[in-house]
């Protein structure tokens, strides 16, 4: 199994979650659910959802904490789980950031960030596309 390790994310927030009834759906990839969300936190989810997590974790996020978010959200929602990656996937690396950060930057044999972008990208425009219109 591949692993790579970078700081954990530490909680940001200091105010509590409130509803914003001006989000109409969300794309939410590898939340780190015990920081922000526990399982009341989406009772009042009414917006489309698209839930996305990395196969390994890593920064304070699981495959299994992704995977509660998942059995949690009753909104109607899409749940894709990204074959050999981990938690920094979802971040591109532009050469100053791979040479200052490698380990944030190093995937997993048979893992291609970039053409995982082109994917993920053209996932997410299509999801908003068809949950909020526009071409």
């Amino acid at each position: 199994m591949f692993t790579a390790e970078f700081p954990s994310c530490e909680p940001a927030r200091t105010q509590p979650a409130a509803h914003d009834a001006r989000i109409k759906a969300a794309v939410i990839a590898d939340p780190p659910a015990g920081f922000y969300f526990t399982a009341d936190s989406f009772a009042a989810v009414k917006a489309p959802v698209q839930l996305w997590a990395s196969e390994y974790g890593g920064g304070g996020v699981t495959p299994e904490s992704v995977a509660a978010v998942d059995r949690s959200l009753t909104a109607v929602h899409e749940y894709h789980v990204v074959p050999k990656s981990w938690h920094a996937a979802f971040v591109l690396c532009p050469p100053e950031l791979a040479k200052a950060e490698p380990e944030f930057c190093t995937d997993a044999p048979g893992f291609d960030r970039v053409a995982f972008h082109k994917e993920f990208n053209a996932d997410v425009l299509a999801f908003f596309r068809a949950n909020l219109g526009g071409t």
